[in-house]
């Protein structure tokens, strides 16, 4: 199993599957299509640890969607990293950028699904993530091996951190591109683009 670049119709993007679960990650090509084919339930995000039940009525602000209805859910992705988790009857997706990770919302995907299987898609990669000396310090007091100093400059590994929460053994991909190296398929923030990216599970 691994991510595959896709093109159906006017669209281009992204896709692992394993099982009855497909994770996508939408490219600049046909982006709109792919959103108005599949119709995905959306958050409003605001860098938090909050994940959503969307099967329960109530607000949708937060960094993280579950559902067991097998609907379409998704987050939108500047360069932050999307994390997709699933069990049998469950799916589950977050929104992972630096203030998220540390307030706990992968830990806490891994206490709502319990047995679960997860794939990493894009974001921004340690060659491009440069932080400020203090958030790399909260970094490398809990995850000591995301952090690297180049030239007296902190860059951070997002993937590095999710996968010490979520622990290596239910990792089964990684979409290895940095989103910020390729302005081809994705946009970034980072490089100063205002569009965004979208990361979607369906089951």
């Amino acid at each position: 199993m691994s991510w595959q670049l896709v093109s159906q119709g006017p669209s281009q993007y992204f896709a692992f599957t394993a099982g009855a679960h497909n994770a996508l990650y939408s490219t600049k090509q046909g982006q709109d299509d792919l959103i108005e084919t599949l119709e995905p339930v959306l958050l409003k995000q605001t860098h938090s640890s909050v994940i959503i039940d969307i099967d329960s009525p109530g607000e949708r602000t937060g960094d993280g969607l579950i559902s067991r209805r097998g609907q379409c859910i998704g987050v939108k992705i500047a360069d932050c990293l999307p994390v997709y988790l699933f069990t049998q009857k469950t799916i589950c997706i977050i929104h992972c950028g630096w203030r998220g990770i540390t307030a706990g919302i992968a830990r806490r995907a891994k206490d709502l699904l319990r047995r679960y299987r997860y794939v990493l898609g894009a974001s921004i990669g340690p060659c491009c993530y440069e932080v400020e000396e203090d958030v790399a310090a909260r970094f490398a007091a809990h995850y000591p091996g995301a952090v690297t100093i180049r030239e007296s400059r902190y860059y951070l590994d997002l993937k590095s951190a999710v996968t010490a929460d979520l622990g290596s053994r239910n990792l089964l991909g990684t979409l290895d591109l940095c989103t910020k190296c390729h302005p081809g398929y994705f946009y970034s923030h980072r490089r100063g683009d205002d569009g965004r990216n979208y990361a979607l599970i369906t089951a």
